[in-house]
């Protein structure tokens, strides 16, 4: 799967996974499913009130379009107000976001749902399939016009083979200064070491480093993730057989 790779101003990089084309397709599906199955609903409403037996059709199709304004809106609204997810990108564990990997903001995802009408709907999806492909990051037109990406936020195995790796009996405890922590402090590390990775956010993870080279008094020469994935390992190897 391809990856998104950012180099932070403090030399952290972080990876993200790439969604792949395959999810995308099947998010895109799901939504206007949704958006298919609102539209029914509303007209089968409608209907039973007696709207389409008035003589004027204007004003049916008036009022039908007034109650389909949440569904145009749909992907636009939800990827603002949700972190840049859809109720099919969340079903498929997948999130937009700016190309740097921080949060898109609400141009971005506006820009990205007007683009929708040239590279999706205007071209039977062709042109932004084409896009996704041929691009580094995946982008389709929309994607590029806002600097976007979208990522999948499934759990990296980066996490399982190394935060809950099984200490073996061969492990060198590299920071002994991890005696002053107590189950506590370690149970804390981790699970901000882990939100850290899983949000792709290095200032959490800085913050983390900076705050454990505080407490233990020591220098690492190492980057601030390698750091931190040794204290916890250091600590659990060193508390093994309590």
């Amino acid at each position: 799967m391809n990856r998104l790779l950012i180099n932070t101003p403090q030399n952290v990089k972080f990876e993200y996974k790439l969604a792949s084309l395959g999810s995308r397709i099947i998010a895109f599906a799901i939504d206007y499913f949704i958006i298919v199955c609102y539209a029914l609903l509303i007209f089968f409403f409608l209907s039973q009130i007696g709207l389409f037996n008035a003589s004027d059709n204007w004003l049916m199709m008036g009022v039908y379009m007034l109650f389909l304004l949440p569904a145009f809106f749909y992907p636009f609204l939800m990827e603002t107000f949700f972190n840049g997810q859809t109720v099919g990108k969340l079903i498929m564990k997948i999130k937009v976001v700016k190309v740097d990997g921080t949060r898109a903001n609400i141009y971005q995802y506006f820009v990205r749902w007007v683009c929708t009408i040239v590279d999706i709907f205007l071209c039977v999806g062709a042109l932004g399939i084409s896009s996704i492909i041929a691009t580094r990051n995946a982008q389709r037109i929309g994607d590029i016009a806002a600097d976007t990406a979208v990522i999948s936020t499934k759990q990296d195995m980066f996490i399982q083979q190394t935060l809950f790796a099984e200490i073996t009996q061969e492990h060198h405890v590299t920071f002994p200064q991890v005696l002053q922590l107590s189950d506590e402090d370690a149970n804390i590390i981790k699970e901000v070491y882990r939100k850290g990775y899983e949000r792709k956010d290095y200032n959490i993870i800085l913050a983390l480093s900076n705050k454990l080279v505080e407490l233990l008094d020591v220098k690492p020469q190492m980057r601030p993730e390698e750091f931190i994935d040794i204290v916890i390992k250091d600590y659990y190897y060193t508390f093994r057989d309590r």
